[in-house]
C-alpha cells in the first residue's frame, strides 16, 4: 500500500472520529439547555381556555342600538335567560327558549392579582354570575344584586345584603382567553351552574320586613360577552 491512500484512510476515519464526537457534544449541549428551560404552565383548575366559544356565544346573544349609550362603561346585550328556578324546593320557573332573549350586561376587572368577572340579567341590579381567578384556580359563584335596598340573604337569619355571591355546584367555566391585565380586551364565555340556597325578602310593611323570608336556588347556563372595566375611572 502507497503512502498517499494510506494517509486518505487515516484523514477519513479521523473526519469520521469527530463527527460522531461532535453529533454526541451537540446531544449533551441540548439536553443541557432542554434542561434549563421550563415550560410555562398556562393550566388554571375549574377553566377551559377555548377560543372557539366565542362562535357560540355570538350565536347566542344579539346586540341593540339602545345600548349604544353603554358602550364606554360595560358590555350590554340581549341574551337568553336559560334558568330553572326553585322556590322553597319546588320549581317555580323554567326557560329553556334561546329566542326570547332579555338585557344583559357582563364586565371584568382587575383587583391586583384577582381577575373578576360578572354577568347579570338586568341593567341595575340583576342574577347572574361571578367568576373569581386567583393562583390558578377559578371559582364560579351565582350573583344576585339589588339596587333598591338589601334584599338577600345567605341564612335564613342572616342580615339581608344587596349583593351575594353564593357557593355553586356542578360548575362549568369556558373562557375564550384570560385577558392581559394591561389591556383593555374584549373576552367571550359561558358558565353553567347550580347554586346552593339563599333567602330573599319579600319586601316591607311600615318600616318592617314581610316574612317569612322566600328560600330560592338557580340553575342557569349562561353565554356571556365581557369587556374591560376601569374603576379607577368610573
Amino acid at each position: 500500500m502507497s503512502a498517499i491512500p494510506a494517509l486518505s484512510i487515516l484523514t477519513f476515519a479521523l473526519s469520521i472520529l469527530m463527527r460522531k464526537n461532535f453529533i454526541i457534544l451537540l446531544a449533551i449541549l441540548t439536553a443541557f439547555s432542554s434542561c434549563g428551560q421550563t415550560k410555562k404552565d398556562t393550566t388554571i383548575n375549574g377553566l377551559t381556555i377555548d377560543p372557539g366559544i366565542k362562535t357560540e356565544v355570538e350565536k347566542h346573544i344579539e346586540d341593540s342600538k339602545e345600548f349604544d349609550a353603554f358602550k364606554s362603561i360595560m358590555q350590554v346585550y340581549a341574551n337568553p335567560l336559560l334558568v330553572e328556578s326553585y322556590e322553597n324546593d319546588t320549581l317555580s320557573f323554567s326557560s329553556t327558549d334561546v329566542t326570547k332573549k332579555t338585557v344583559f350586561k357582563s364586565f371584568y376587572a382587575w383587583r391586583g392579582d384577582t381577575l373578576s368577572i360578572d354577568g347579570a340579567y338586568g341593567l341595575f341590579g340583576g342574577t347572574g354570575f361571578c367568576i373569581n381567578i386567583k393562583n390558578k384556580e377559578a371559582r364560579l359563584f351565582h350573583m344576585l344584586s339589588s339596587d333598591d335596598f338589601p334584599t338577600y340573604a345567605y341564612k335564613e337569619k342572616d342580615s339581608l345584603l344587596d349583593r351575594l355571591e353564593v357557593p355553586c355546584t356542578n360548575t362549568k367555566i369556558v373562557l375564550s382567553e384570560i385577558p392581559d391585565s394591561t389591556k383593555k380586551q374584549i373576552i367571550y364565555g359561558y358558565v353553567a351552574l347550580n347554586s346552593s340556597d339563599f333567602y330573599y325578602t319579600n319586601g316591607s310593611e311600615n318600616g318592617h320586613e314581610i316574612l317569612p323570608r322566600t328560600k330560592a336556588r338557580n340553575n342557569m347556563k349562561i353565554y356571556f360577552r365581557s369587556g374591560y372595566f376601569d374603576f379607577k375611572t368610573k
